[in-house]
């Protein structure tokens, strides 16, 4: 596993959604929680053939040390919405 620190840019979050009809989504996002609470909303980049999204951070999306929580939130062509369940992961401190 890779050790993520604050300030990081290009830390690719991948998240797996078991899902691969995900080219049936009219909307995808993904919300991305920080210790404080501030809540992000990130468009990733998705494999619609294995339902893998894959984000890679920027400027600003990792401000803060402690644990982040990740959801992702698709709307289909039909109107289903898909929740996947939260992950977490911490984002350490970093020696200047």
């Amino acid at each position: 596993m890779t050790l993520i620190y604050v300030g990081d840019i290009g830390a690719r979050l991948t998240i797996s959604t078991n899902n691969t009809t995900m080219a049936n989504t009219t909307v995808l996002t993904v919300l991305l929680k920080r210790p404080d609470k501030t809540l992000l909303t990130i468009t990733p980049s998705v494999n619609f053939t294995t339902g893998v999204l894959t984000y890679d951070t920027v400027s600003g999306n990792l401000s803060s040390v402690g644990e982040y929580t990740v959801q992702v939130n698709g709307v289909f062509d039909d109107g289903d919405v898909l929740r996947s369940e939260m992950s977490t992961f911490y984002v350490f401190e970093k020696l200047s």
